[in-house]
């Protein structure tokens, strides 16, 4: 047979089948195949040595804002995410149900990658960085958004709101409850921005199992530690409930305080988004996945681990588990290659704290669909 890529000699790293072992990968087509018996000719168009670098499927983004041209926080997937070794990811509200078609069919349907997201409960998402979006409950509309959500099911995999001291005013949980309510009816989870919010406790406590607390290193306002820094019992009984933590870093929701507060505490994240935008690709603290991959491999997690939850999770999350979260063969060949590289490097957070690592995770090529879509130049 002649194979349109062989990849030899690398690290393959599976998340699902939770192997991580030298081994060599075939690809046909779009999809991996199984090795070739001893007595098969073996012929192949490319052939990439991958030794000393990890092999594994494509990163899957948790937390980002991709609906490029619908608002100014926006970023162009296919350009920004895949030279990162990402091939699948998940918008985290940027249109409601008034502008979802247009972001289906400009987005969605035109990118190479995986892409499923979360629906904004306000009618029209997030339009702009200047003000927060619209979330009174009299005006979320219920027939619509189950409109929406069954029409596109394969889509869209949940609802989002935003929960901050400027977004609710005088509202207090009124919209999360109301979120909440609707999201038992459309049986979906909800995935909630939780920053400077004085009801933090009575947010913790209405969370059910499957819905994403987002932003839990955040240091604005009130935060998931209290006046001791322990992580307030709300939270940590959230997460023996099943409500999964996300990272969804940005450019000011984490502090190494608050992380190495919560690590200390055991609780440590089920989801690794990033929450890029526009305004901070490229950009650090955050600059991609690989590098905020590479703050918690410095902070001791181990790189299966840290698949689990940039990989298996969010996988599980767009009901793709089995699909893009695993080398196994006859599924479909989206992988990425990376270096963890020696390297002293100094990350920083916005409040002035520092994290010195000695580790660097670099990515050095990304496969969609079989196709190299990105190469690093040394390699």
């Amino acid at each position: 047979m002649v194979y349109d890529i062989i990849i030899e000699n690398g690290i393959l790293v599976d998340p699902l089948k939770k192997t991580h072992q030298k081994g060599t990968i075939y690809i046909k087509n779009d999809k991996i195949l199984s090795p070739p018996n001893e007595k098969e000719k073996v012929e192949y168009k490319q052939k990439i040595n991958a030794d000393g670098y990890y092999v594994m499927p494509g990163l899957v983004e948790n937390h980002t804002h991709i609906y490029n041209g619908g608002g100014d926080t926006n970023l162009n997937a296919d350009v920004i995410m895949l030279p990162s070794g990402v091939t699948s990811a998940i918008d985290q509200g940027s249109s409601g149900w008034s502008n979802f078609n247009l972001f289906y069919k400009s987005v969605v349907m035109n990118s190479m990658m995986n892409i499923k997201c979360y629906l904004n409960v306000s009618n029209s998402g997030l339009i702009t960085e200047d003000y927060y979006e619209n979330i009174d409950p009299k005006y979320f509309n219920k027939e619509m958004l189950k409109f929406y959500t069954k029409k596109y099911k394969d889509t869209i995999i949940g609802l989002k709101i935003r929960l901050c001291r400027d977004s609710i005013k005088d509202m207090g949980l009124k919209p999360l409850e109301k979120t909440i309510e609707l999201a038992e009816e459309l049986n979906l989870p909800v995935s909630v921005h939780i920053k400077d919010l004085d009801e933090i406790k009575e947010a913790a406590n209405m969370l059910r199992k499957g819905d994403i607390w987002v932003h839990m290193y955040q240091q604005t306002g009130p935060t998931i530690l209290d006046n001791q820094g322990k992580v307030i019992n709300e939270v940590l009984k959230a997460k023996e409930r099943g409500i999964l933590f996300d990272v969804a870093s940005g450019r000011g929701s984490f502090s190494f305080d608050t992380i190495n507060k919560a690590f200390k505490c055991g609780l440590k994240p089920d989801l690794l988004g990033t929450d890029l935008v526009a305004y901070n690709v490229y950009q650090r603290p955050i600059f991609s996945i690989p590098y905020t991959m590479s703050i918690y491999l410095n902070l001791g997690m181990s790189i299966d681990e840290l698949l689990k939850i940039c990989i298996k999770n969010p996988a599980e999350q767009m009901n793709l588990s089995g699909k893009i979260d695993t080398l196994k063969e006859n599924t479909t060949a989206d992988i990425c290659i990376m270096e963890i590289k020696e390297k002293d490097i100094t990350f920083n957070d916005k409040y002035g704290g520092r994290l010195n690592g000695s580790r660097l995770i670099v990515p050095k090529m990304t496969i969609k669909d079989g196709k190299v879509v990105y190469r690093n130049i040394e390699f």
